[in-house]
């Protein structure tokens, strides 16, 4: 089960700070690949062959920086993916820039580069993964870099060239796959130590809250429904204007009755709720959570909520109006990626949509 685990879904605003390392390690790449070309020039004897090169270079750099964004979270293996497809190629076009006349193997940049961006995988994606990409892109480097030896005349038996570009980049991968590991381990272990203490605090936060809601919604006995009862007795007597002022009363306190029971919470943090069939019950702490957390965020503006079938499963859908200084932050849209993955999260058009399976509970 752990070796699933990312450190991005185990701690979500830890992605969020992570950004800054892929941007970091991106600025690296793009620095060790123009200083090495500028001193190695006269290795390059095709020109277009170069920029094509330096082009796929950049669209990593891209790839990297997007995948990281918190409101992109979680960063997908089909990114980790396109960062060495693309890596790869780069490494292709650099060794056919310099096919024949690469004399000093170790100022490819390609491969350090590469290696660069692998490293930020690390904070993203799972030991495993990491591991199985590295050393497969290690592997077609050497192989390119052996060829390239070959070309070029090395006296050196090509093994030991691509010592130079693949070592890199598969210490690069070990490295940040242990780094991936051991933050996945202790994170769970950090989980089940405090699991208790975090079941404890977040009932009694929970308890204070319904607490305060069976205040509210049943002062309408004291506030309504007992004066009336007893201004009735007073009069000893009924008529119409009584009689459904009555049945008013009556089925405003059944649903304070019945939202009591069902517990339904969402109501009372969204200006507008739809949910006709008690859908937002089924939710279980985490997710109930993590929604609490957004609609904080946007309580300065008029937010409705919709709960309705999806297939299989339920899909809640928030909305809210332009205007007002709530917004939903990149730490905000990390945590609901996370807990409702494939969520579509659209702060531009202001809405939000998230998909769960009821839960069983």
């Amino acid at each position: 089960m752990a070796l699933r685990h990312t450190p991005q879904q185990l701690d979500p605003l830890g992605g969020v700070t992570a950004q800054s390392f892929a941007w970091i390690f991106t600025f690296g790449a793009v620095a060790t690949a123009v200083g090495l070309t500028v001193g190695h020039r006269e290795e390059y004897r095709s020109l277009p062959l170069l920029l094509v090169a330096f082009a796929l270079l950049g669209a990593v750099g891209a790839v990297t920086v997007l995948a990281a964004r918190p409101r992109r979270a979680p960063f997908t293996w089909r990114s980790a993916l396109a960062i060495h497809l693309l890596g790869l190629a780069a490494v292709g076009f650099e060794a056919a820039a310099q096919w024949g006349t690469d004399t000093a193997v170790r100022s490819d940049w390609a491969p350090l580069a590469l290696a660069l961006f692998v490293m930020v995988t690390g904070c993203f994606r799972p030991a495993v993964e990491i591991l199985a990409f590295a050393g497969a892109s290690a592997v077609v480097v050497a192989a390119v870099t052996m060829a390239g030896a070959e070309a070029a005349g090395l006296p050196l038996p090509g093994i030991v060239y691509a010592g130079l570009t693949a070592g890199p980049l598969l210490a690069a991968g070990s490295g940040a796959a242990a780094f991936s590991a051991t933050l996945v381990r202790r994170l769970l272990r950090w989980r089940t130590q405090t699991e208790g203490v975090r079941l404890t605090a977040a009932e009694s936060i929970r308890a204070r809250v319904r607490d305060d809601l069976r205040d509210e919604r049943l002062s309408l006995v004291e506030g309504e429904v007992g004066p009336f009862l007893r201004e009735l007795l007073v009069r000893g007597e009924t008529d119409a204007a009584a009689a459904g002022r009555a049945r008013e009363l009556g089925e405003a306190l059944r649903r304070a009755l019945v939202a009591e029971a069902d517990e339904v919470w969402l109501e009372d943090l969204v200006a507008e709720l739809h949910d006709p069939a008690g859908l937002a019950s089924r939710m279980d702490e985490t997710q109930r959570a993590a929604v609490e957390a957004a609609c904080a965020a946007l309580s300065r503006r008029r937010t409705s909520a919709t709960l309705e079938r999806a297939g299989g499963g339920i899909r809640l859908t928030l909305r809210w109006q332009r205007g007002g200084g709530g917004r939903l932050g990149p730490e905000v849209q990390a945590v609901l990626r996370s807990v409702f993955p494939g969520s579509r999260i659209r702060p531009g058009s202001r809405f939000v949509e998230l998909d769960f399976e009821p839960d069983g509970g």
